[in-house]
C-alpha cells in the first residue's frame, strides 16, 4: 500500500513498512557510529520517517543517506 497516496491512511504503516524503519533505526544505532541520547534517537526516526514518506524505500539507501548525514 502507498502511505503516501491512500487518504484513509494519512500517516499510518503498514506492518512492512515498520519492519524496513526499525530496521534502518537498528542498522543505524547499533553501527556504533552514533551515540544517541533520547532526544537523538527521536531525531534520527523523524529523519528515517521523514524520508520513508518521501518515497525513499530502499533499506540500503535510507541507512547509506543517513549515515552520510550523521558523519
Amino acid at each position: 500500500m502507498d502511505v503516501l497516496r491512500d487518504p484513509t491512511h494519512i500517516g499510518m504503516f503498514e506492518p512492512q513498512d515498520l519492519d524496513i524503519l526499525k530496521g534502518v533505526f537498528t542498522r543505524l544505532t547499533a553501527s556504533g557510529s552514533l551515540r544517541l541520547d533520547e532526544a537523538g534517537a527521536r531525531s534520527l526516526a523523524r529523519s528515517i520517517i521523514t524520508l520513508y514518506r518521501h518515497g525513499v524505500r530502499d533499506p540500503d539507501r535510507l541507512f547509506d543517506v543517513l549515515q552520510v548525514e550523521a558523519t
